[in-house]
């Protein structure tokens, strides 16, 4: 005679079985009921929550978890229960120790024989995941910025090089046939424009040095006791001979004494590449004028001009090394952009800002701050 079924035996080793299958699994699974409340959950459930198994069943741990995430889960749990459509969904959750993960859900609906509708989950973390898709996309971003570079460096070098170089060569043998025919006012016009092309060639050489230096990370940061006020008067002497030329005033009669613990170098090719662009700009008998103001820990400098000016959208643009901003001079002067390009690398290497206001027609102020950074 064949013995009676252990109904309850039978269903707790079931159960037990049940357990053992999702305890073994590598992602989170659980199990809940119509109102939302676990009912089964495997061990990576409770490792991903950092909870044991006895305070997680019977509750839908809302609790745990921010209030706007909370409703995004109870949402999802509703419509899935409601209609069957299972639901693949990636979403964060916040747990304990404020810790986000980025988790990929599964979803879907069951029903017993009973009629009873359950909430089957499966929880994957693919926050590492995520995390890696982010540094590919940020990579990717670097390696078009430095094929940027590249581009914009060898059309430097082919164009904005090589023509002044054509020039002074053009220029030296004019000057050769002034002398020959001893005409001294046309020769100090050529030896003037010789001048000014070898200086522009040079502080666009020199430009180049140093951000092929700060790409590679060979370029190192000497912090010292600097005036910003001698560096400024010292670069509108250099520079006063081409703002002669065009009949520019330089003014720096508000400029404060003020004193910096940062780089001399790389503030004065700062300072001189902002100059060098404001008499580019500036139409013939105009007025360049510098200034500073200190505020709070870092001191302002602005560059102003009543040159030609520029649009919002050309200004916004002005600092960007893949942007073609090279624009001819008030007296046809070449140029590359480069030198604010640099300008920009070299004011947040040394902790500053620097942007431009200006209005079309009206002129141009550029500004950059320094860190005052005076050791105590």
């Amino acid at each position: 005679m064949s013995q009676p079924l252990n109904v309850n035996s039978d269903f707790n080793k079931d159960k037990v079985y049940i357990q053992t299958v999702l305890d073994h699994m590598g992602d989170s699974v659980f199990v809940k009921d119509a109102q939302s409340r676990l009912i089964m959950v495997n061990n990576p459930f409770c490792t991903m929550m950092g909870l044991p198994r006895e305070e997680i069943i019977g509750k839908s741990l809302i609790e745990e978890v921010k209030p706007e995430e909370r409703e995004v889960f109870l949402n999802i749990d509703k419509q899935v229960l409601a209609d069957g459509i299972e639901s693949v969904t990636e979403e964060k959750m916040t747990l304990r120790g404020g810790e986000t993960q980025i988790i990929s859900t599964r979803k879907s609906r069951f029903i017993d024989e009973n009629g009873s509708k359950f909430l089957v989950c499966v929880v994957r973390n693919i926050s590492d995941k995520k995390k890696g898709e982010e540094n590919l996309r940020k990579k990717e971003a670097q390696l078009k910025d430095v094929g940027a570079t590249k581009d914009k460096l060898f059309s430097i070098i082919a164009h904005d090089l090589r023509s002044p170089f054509n020039n002074i060569s053009l220029l030296t043998d004019l000057l050769s046939d002034s002398i020959q025919k001893n005409d001294v006012a046309q020769s100090n016009e050529y030896l003037e424009l010789i001048d000014r092309t070898t200086k522009n060639s040079l502080n666009l050489l020199d430009n180049l040095l140093n951000w092929a230096k700060s790409q590679t990370g060979q370029l190192e940061l000497v912090s010292e006791s600097v005036c910003i006020n001698q560096i400024i008067n010292e670069t509108l002497e250099l520079c006063k001979t081409i703002a002669e030329t065009k009949n520019i005033t330089l003014n720096s009669s508000k400029v404060q004494v003020v004193e910096v613990y940062s780089d001399d170098k790389i503030i004065r090719t700062i300072v001189r590449n902002l100059v060098s662009n404001a008499i580019k700009f500036t139409k013939p008998g105009g007025n360049i004028s510098l200034s500073t103001e200190l505020r709070d820990i870092y001191v302002e400098v602005t560059v102003s001009d009543n040159g030609v000016g520029m649009s919002t959208d050309t200004s916004q643009k002005l600092f960007g090394i893949n942007t073609n901003m090279a624009c001819v001079g008030t007296a046809d002067e070449k140029g590359s952009g480069f030198g604010l390009v640099l300008c920009k690398e070299f004011v947040e290497k040394l902790g500053g800002k620097i942007w431009a206001e200006s209005t079309l027609g009206e002129g141009s102020d550029f500004k950059f701050t320094i860190p005052l950074n005076i050791p105590k």
